[in-house]
Parts: C-alpha cells; structure tokens; sequence
C-alpha cells in the first residue's frame, strides 16, 4: 500500500558515515539539501551512523558493547544494537535541518515503512509502504529516514548488511518515483579502481547498470550491489557524489545491449575466510552471503557476524576447513572479456562473460591490484 504525492518531483539524498560525522562535514549536507529544497523538490533524506568507532554512537561501538561481553553474539540482538546509530542520526538531521529553515520528519526504518525478511544482519527488503513518507512531503516537509534497517513480519528491527543505507535509499527511491537517488561520499564518484590501491585512477563521468552492478557484486564498496538491483525495476537514475564539493560525480544509467563500452574497472574483496567442505555442499541454502567458488569451496566475509555463521555451518555440516586473509580481485568489463591473463600469487577462480576474478592471499593484494590494474584497465 502506498500514498501519491501531490505535484513536485522527488529527490533522494543519502550521506554516509563520512558525511555526517564532524560539525563541518555536516554543513555541506545542509548545503546540499538546501539547494534542492529551495527549488521546490520533495525531499528524502537517508543518513547513515554519525561517526567512526571509538565515537560515542558510531555502529563499531555499539558492537563492542556486546561484543566485549563475550562471542558469539545473537544476530538478532546485535540487529537490535545496530540500528540504533541510524535513528540517532536521523533524528539528529531532522532537528537540525528544521533549525537551518528547512522543516523535517524524523522516521525510522519501521516509520518509513521498509518490511524486510528475517535474515539478521543481511535482510533483503520485501516491500515499502510510503504512505507516512508521502504525507509529510506533501505537507512540505523534509523525510529524513534512518538508513540501513527495516522490521520483519513479526516487527523486530532487522539490518540490510554492508552497504544498507545505500540499498534503502535506492529502494526507497524506486518505491516513491524519485527522478534521481543521490548517494554523497567523501569521494568524487566511482572510481576505475580503488584509488587508496592505486592514486592514478580515474574517476567516471557515467557507468552503465551492467558493469556497476558487477563491481559491486564484486566487492566496489562505492555502492552495495542491493541499491543498483534496487533500481532495475523503474529504471531509478542514480548519482554518486562528493559531500565536499559541487562536482558532478558519476551517473549511473540503464542500458540497453548494444550500449557496450570499452570502460573496463577493477574490485576487490579483502578480509575473507576461506572455506573448504569435505564434500559438495549447498550451504548457500544455510548462509546465503556465502560466495561460492566450486562445489566445495566458499569465501565468507571475516566480519563481526563470522562466529555465529561458522556455529551454523558447524550444525548442518560437521568439520571444515577454515582459512583467513583471503581476497579476490575482479576485471570487470563492460563488453565481452578480450582475453584472460594469469598472474604470479594468484589463481583465476571465475570467469563469465564480463568478468575474471583472481583469489590471493591478502598479503600480495597490493602489487596484484597493480598488476591488473597495468594489464587490463591502464591503455
């Protein structure tokens, strides 16, 4: 069930950690909102946890709070725990935007109505009903919604994993019939490769949904592979910027087949544990943010969730093998592979029609990166 607004076409912003953490990152955002406020949009906000951990109501810290108790912790509770940060922050923004002239709601996942499946930790979102949303901005306010989180069937809050405010936000986007999603950073767009791996990289004027939707699935943490599936549907315009400067940061759009380009990009995955069964397994069906490599071998993130997911493993399937400081690197194209290389430290573990991904221990990620990135992406 959904609510129309009434005329006046509607804008999603979303800013992250980075964005909202400091007095003078927060400025910019009001900035930013401002500009599309004063000129007569509908506006959604989606705000991420203020702060990095050891602040005070940043997600790191709350974990730590459980966590400090003892491991494994219940995912559920820790959904519980997580969640908290977004709503602050939201709270927070609507106060302070509605002090900076701008008038502004406050919502929570479960106000913003966002229903989710019952997976903790990694909740997929099932539905959206945007009536409460509709109803303040069509009473002129400002939706500033606490990215991240949703509640299920039962009404326990439930976190959409890495990259969820992205993923709310697109979806949310999508639901309403914003003409554009507008995900802030620290960084000016999408880069071919992650420039804290390599400096030169370039920044893009625009990516089609094919290969974003690769990078992302292959490790881009520019923005999380839910938010891009989020927007297939009706085709929502997504923009990725910095909160820090006016550039145009990078478009994404949907394409058509014969839309193919010669862009090619790099993505990576770091801090994986690497699984080996003893025999073929569908512990997809158990764990399903498992990424399968064969029949018997599986990378999973080494990640707060990793003891209470290998306890489950454990259940169903008995003894494994365990391994850490695992990566994977990904050659995504937006056309057809050219051709395939092998590379000293790493094994090709996949290859598809746009894609080659190449696992190595963590310790050789670095020069791997620089190796591909001179291969395939520098011409």
């Amino acid at each position: 069930m959904t609510e129309s607004t009434e005329k006046g076409s509607i804008i999603v912003m979303k800013f992250g950690g980075t964005s909202v953490h400091t007095e003078v990152s927060r400025q910019h955002v009001i900035e930013h909102i401002r500009r599309n406020f004063a000129s007569g949009k509908k506006v959604v906000v989606v705000v991420s946890a203020m702060g990095r951990k050891g602040d005070p109501y940043a997600t790191d810290t709350l974990i730590s709070l459980l966590k400090d108790v003892g491991e494994p912790v219940n995912p559920a509770e820790l959904d519980s725990v997580m969640s908290i940060g977004e709503r602050l922050s939201s709270a927070y923004f609507s106060h302070l935007l509605t002090m900076n002239g701008m008038p502004a709601n406050a919502f929570t996942g479960r106000q913003a109505g966002i229903l989710t499946d019952d997976i903790p930790g990694n909740s997929e979102i099932l539905g959206i009903n945007t009536s409460r949303l509709c109803k303040a901005l069509n009473n002129g306010k400002i939706a500033v919604v606490a990215g991240f989180q949703g509640i299920n069937s039962e009404g326990d809050v439930r976190t959409l994993g890495r990259g969820g405010s992205d993923t709310s936000a697109v979806a949310l986007g999508s639901s309403l019939g914003a003409e554009v999603v507008e995900i802030y950073s620290d960084v000016d767009g999408i880069a071919n490769c992650d420039p804290r791996q390599i400096p030169e990289a370039n920044f893009m004027d625009s990516v089609s949904v094919t290969q974003i939707l690769c990078m992302a699935d292959e490790g881009s943490k520019v923005i999380h592979p839910r938010a891009v599936k989020a927007s297939l549907k009706t085709k929502t315009e997504i923009v990725v910027r910095n909160t820090f400067n006016e550039k145009s940061g990078t478009k994404i759009f949907h394409n058509t087949p014969n839309q193919q380009s010669n862009q090619v990009s790099l993505a990576h995955r770091d801090n994986l544990a690497l699984i080996e069964f003893k025999k073929k397994s569908d512990a997809l069906e158990i764990i399903p943010e498992l990424i399968r490599l064969e029949d018997k071998k599986f990378l999973l993130k080494n990640d707060v969730y990793l003891k209470s997911r290998i306890k489950e493993l454990k259940k169903k399937f008995g003894t494994f093998s365990k391994d850490t400081d695992w990566a994977t690197i990904s050659v995504v194209f937006d056309r057809p592979v050219p051709e395939i290389r092998n590379i000293q430290d790493a094994e090709i573990v996949q290859n598809s029609k746009n894609k080659i991904c190449y696992l190595l221990k963590e310790v050789n990620l670095s020069a791997s990166i620089r190796t591909l990135y001179n291969l395939y992406v520098r011409r």
